[in-house]
């Protein structure tokens, strides 16, 4: 027991918690490419036109619909 503990080094031994450490490179990513740029603006717009629908539908300016089978009762 006694050599685990003479066997750890010290905190101040130890790399990154005393020194200056060197700044993380950072790649070089160039984007999506063409492909991943048209399927992320085809998902964008699925997204926005879906929740304009459920604003149009559940929100405010649902007040302005109205159903057409009650318009035509027999």
């Amino acid at each position: 027991m006694l050599s685990y503990f003479i066997s750890t080094p010290s905190v101040y031994t130890l790399p990154g918690t005393w020194e200056r450490q060197p700044l993380i490179g950072h790649g070089n990513y160039s984007g999506l490419p063409p492909q991943g740029q048209l399927v992320a603006i085809i998902l964008a717009l699925l997204f926005f036109i879906t929740v304009y629908g459920v604003y149009m539908a559940f929100g405010p300016p649902n007040k302005n619909l109205t159903d057409p089978w009650d318009d035509h009762d027999d």
